[in-house]
């Protein structure tokens, strides 16, 4: 494995070295287990740095302590619902709250119906104008003659 780098290399030769004598190790059969884990168990733990031993309790340990705690939660959460008829007659009661007050209802379908076609009319009487149309120069107003002028002439600018 020359094309490894020197670490790589260094790893796998010690992993081997790890596996080849906890293989030894559990094939002799006049050692109790119990002692072959405790002595590999120290042996890794040797292995490690003591200041990654902390870092390394804490990678696994904290995962795992969140794992505890929500399957904790989800547990504890997860209760049966009581029934009214299994309940003591000792003055309880239960109630019920209508779906109504914990969500909100449904936007109401408002759509406005299509106009597919109207009548059209050749010329607007004054009557059918006035309620859109309110004269800007009533009262002398001519402030609001010169700001339609000029967006008038900045629309018909803005057109190719």
């Amino acid at each position: 494995m020359p094309h490894l780098p020197e670490f790589i290399q260094s790893f796998i030769s010690r992993a081997k070295d790890g596996i080849d004598g906890f293989l030894r190790l559990v094939g002799d059969k006049t050692a109790e287990p119990r002692s072959i884990l405790k002595e590999k168990l120290d042996s890794l733990i040797d292995r490690i740095p003591a200041d990654r031993r902390i870092v390394l309790a804490l990678a696994i340990g904290v995962p795992v302590v969140a794992v505890l705690l929500i399957a904790g939660a989800s547990l504890m959460s997860h209760d049966k619902p009581v029934k009214p008829a299994s309940l003591p007659a000792s003055g309880v009661t239960v109630r019920r709250i209508p779906a109504e007050d914990l969500f909100l209802p449904d936007e109401p379908d408002f759509v406005p119906g299509v106009i597919l076609e109207r009548d059209k009319r050749a010329q607007w009487t004054v009557d059918d104008a006035m309620p859109w149309w309110q004269d800007p120069l009533k009262d002398g107003e001519q402030e609001w003659r010169d700001q339609i002028e000029k967006t008038v002439d900045e629309i018909m600018e803005s057109v190719p």
